[in-house]
Order: C-alpha cells, then structure tokens, then sequence
C-alpha cells in the first residue's frame, strides 16, 4: 500500500530504491566530471605521444629504406666484379653508353624508376585510413581543449559537476543508514 500523502514510506525496499537511485545518481555526475577531467589532463599528452610516434615511425622508416639500398648495392657491388655481363648492362642503362654498331630507337615509355623511389613507396602506404581519421579527430579535440579559456571551463565544470554529485545525492540524514 503506499503512503499518504506527504508522508514517507520507510519500508525496507523503498530505501533499497532510493539509496539504489542516489548511488547511480551520484556514479553518472561523477562518471561525467572524472571523464571531462580525463580529457583535459590526457588529451594534450596523448597528442604529443602521438607526434613523437608519427616521427619514430618516419625515421624507422627512412632507416629501413637505407639500408634495403645499402643491402641492394652491396649485392649489385659484388655481382659486378663476378658478371662482366652486369657490369656492361649497368653501363648502358645508367651511363647512357652503347655497345659499338648499336642503333639507338626513341620511344614513348618511361624510364624506370630508381629504386630509392620504389622502396619509398612501398613504405608510405602502411597505413589505415580509419586510424588516420581518428587521429586527426583527437588532434583537433587537443587542440582546443589546449586553449586556456576552454580548459579552465573544463576544469570548472568538471569540478562542479563533482561537487554537485556530492551535494545532491548525500544521503538525506548524511550519513548512511547501515552505520546505526
């Protein structure tokens, strides 16, 4: 049966409710300010990680496509000195030179490319484009959350979000009722 009107109802379940209600209450304002507060204190410093990675990655990267062209002139050093026939056909291609009674034809196809530019272009495309969009999305969310207008506002709300948790959900008599 419930309770008049004006009247409280101090049934065992009902304070089970209510102490269930302020609990989440006070868990979704808390919830909110530590997470405002989270990415305030966290984004700035994830941003700065992610610049250090994004050139760590870079120089591996650079690092990597050196040394495969160190590996490939080393391997094209002593095929040289073993095949008279190599060292001829490099001559012609990277010397321009021709063997004596050859007739140069002119056509219309590209040379090859160097191979520091193929290695290149193996390398540069290692990377996801969803994971570049998300990227770019935290990196504008650092941003402005850098702005000192913006992150003091933050911080003010986070703070009384956390206060206004703590007032609004205390237990009524404040203290909690298992105590007694």
């Amino acid at each position: 049966m419930a309770p008049a009107r004006g009247q409280k109802d101090s049934s065992p379940a009902a304070e089970v409710v209510y102490a269930g209600g302020r609990m989440i209450g006070f868990t979704l304002m808390a919830g909110m300010a530590l997470a405002i507060l989270a990415a305030v204190v966290l984004l700035p410093a994830w941003q700065r990680l992610d610049t250090i990675r994004a050139r760590r990655d870079a120089l591996a990267a650079k690092v990597e496509t050196n040394d495969r062209l160190v590996a490939y002139r080393d391997r094209l050093i002593i095929a040289s000195k073993t095949n008279p026939r190599l060292t001829e056909d490099l001559l012609i291609q990277q010397r321009n030179c021709r063997r004596p009674g050859e007739v140069v034809v002119p056509t219309d196809i590209p040379p090859d490319p160097p191979v520091i530019t193929m290695l290149a272009a193996k390398v540069e495309g290692t990377g996801s484009a969803a994971s570049e969009a998300n990227a770019a999305l935290l990196d504008r969310l650092a941003n402005r959350v850098q702005r000192p207008r913006t992150r003091r506002g933050l911080l003010l709300l986070s703070g009384l979000l956390m206060i206004a948790a703590m007032i609004l959900f205390i237990p009524p008599d404040g203290r909690s009722k298992r105590r007694r």
